[in-house]
């Protein structure tokens, strides 16, 4: 496999190539946000959808049966206002494919009729998300460390729906522009013609003249350590979200031991201190884990972590979360631990040689970062390399539980005031 990356006028372009390849995998990445706005959030709910519903003389059914003919997918998400197209398909069938994705890209038609079925859909589906704890507790954790105008804000469901009902084509049109003359990311794991087809076709399709990127409003708040609540009847279990802002980016020189030091904390698996307590010795929850999020370029993320309780045994469960944060902010993680994650994180970066979507994914993740080739790969090296004091500094700086804001969202009523006076005592 070979790795290249080449920047041009509005465009860059990573690809893995792999010779003779039967298989492309791609991805275009576009980050539209400048300031969020409840007709911003509402214009991208619905704009997915409608990319996808007819282009050029293709009605959606016909556009989506060309594609179904082809055995490919090409699918449209929008992520903390960043969209990302992705294309899975046959290396015979790519260039058919491409043409289908330039008619979209180039001739969307946002029919009224079908944003009536679009509209429709999408308030369906808010109104089914009222349900969903899980979601609810990290939107409104993310709430509480983002303001209004960030990526990271979300609107309350009402709003949402409201917003929903005034948007129209030329909202829809509007933002298409915007995405045709932003600068595109371009990621692609392929063999070589497959590669040159795609880079012809991102040429013909951006518009954006130049490299510059706008002006994007990031909105982050000083901790605010505290609590908030929403009862969902329904639920069996509480969802948690504990969390609190991080004032640092990326490429700050604490980032990656305090992501080596989370990851001790509540990574993925049994070996990490959370699942091995909480969940193995406590039997107090099936899932917990932490995790850095939305750090993005030079914007400062979060530290989140996530787990559920039953609401009787929620204030038990709390209680030995902060048990193990406390404890990991006070003496720091071991020379043991330091040496095994390691092995458990090089473990990890070698299982992703024998996928290429994995390999693809990261680069994509990397060149969506700004990073060259041999920056990823320096970047990649020097959390193996971490040391013991840097990890623990780190720790005692950043994971103070004394910042943690708590969320939570399910049957919180019967334990509400137990869990306002446990969120007291720790903050």
């Amino acid at each position: 496999m070979k790795y290249h990356l080449e920047k041009s006028n509005g465009y860059s372009v990573a690809t893995i190539e792999q010779k003779s390849s039967k298989t492309v995998l791609a991805y275009i990445s576009v980050d539209l946000h400048t300031e969020s706005s409840a007709e911003s959030r509402a214009t991208e709910l619905i704009y997915t959808e409608a990319l996808l519903s007819g282009a050029g003389k293709y009605s959606r059914a016909e556009f989506l049966d060309a594609l179904n003919q082809l055995g490919a997918t090409i699918s449209v998400s929008i992520s903390d206002g960043v969209l990302t197209v992705f294309i899975r398909t046959s290396a015979d069938a790519y260039k058919k494919v491409l043409t289908l994705l330039e008619i979209m890209l180039k001739e969307p038609t946002f029919r009224k009729t079908e944003l009536i079925r679009i509209k429709l859909t999408t308030v369906n589906e808010i109104k089914e998300s009222k349900e969903n704890s899980k979601a609810i507790a990290k939107e409104e954790l993310r709430n509480s460390i983002y303001s209004l105008h960030d990526r990271r804000y979300t609107n309350d469901e009402d709003t949402s729906i409201k917003q929903i009902a005034t948007i129209t084509p030329k909202h829809l049109q509007k933002l298409h522009t915007k995405l045709r003359t932003t600068v595109w990311t371009c990621t692609q794991a392929s063999g070589a013609p497959e590669i040159e087809l795609f880079k012809k076709t991102i040429e013909k399709c951006n518009q954006a003249k130049g490299d510059a990127e706008p002006l994007r409003i990031h909105q982050q708040k000083p901790p605010q350590p505290g609590l908030t609540l929403r009862d969902i009847p329904s639920r069996q279990n509480i969802d948690f979200s504990i969390g609190a802002p991080l004032p640092i980016t990326m490429h700050h020189p604490d980032f990656l031991p305090l992501m080596f030091g989370i990851t001790v904390l509540g990574g993925t698996g049994f070996a990490c201190r959370l699942m091995s307590t909480v969940r193995e010795q406590e039997g107090l929850t099936y899932d917990i884990r932490a995790q850095t999020e939305t750090f993005f370029c030079n914007e400062q993320g979060y530290v989140r972590i996530s787990t559920f309780f039953s609401p009787a045994k929620s204030i038990l469960g709390l209680t030995s979360t902060f048990r193990e944060i406390r404890k990991i902010h006070n003496d720091g993680i071991t020379k043991d631990e330091l040496s095994r994650f390691k092995k458990i994180l090089h473990t990890r970066y070698a299982l992703k040689n024998d996928s290429i979507s994995s390999l693809l994914n990261e680069l994509h993740s990397y060149h969506s970062q700004k990073f060259t080739l041999k920056e990823m790969e320096e970047y990649k090296n020097s959390i193996l390399n971490v040391t013991l004091k840097e990890v623990n500094a780190a720790i005692k700086t950043y994971l103070n539980p004394s910042t943690l804001t708590i969320s939570g969202a399910g049957p919180v009523k019967s334990v509400r005031k137990d869990l306002q006076t446990f969120a007291k005592t720790v903050s």
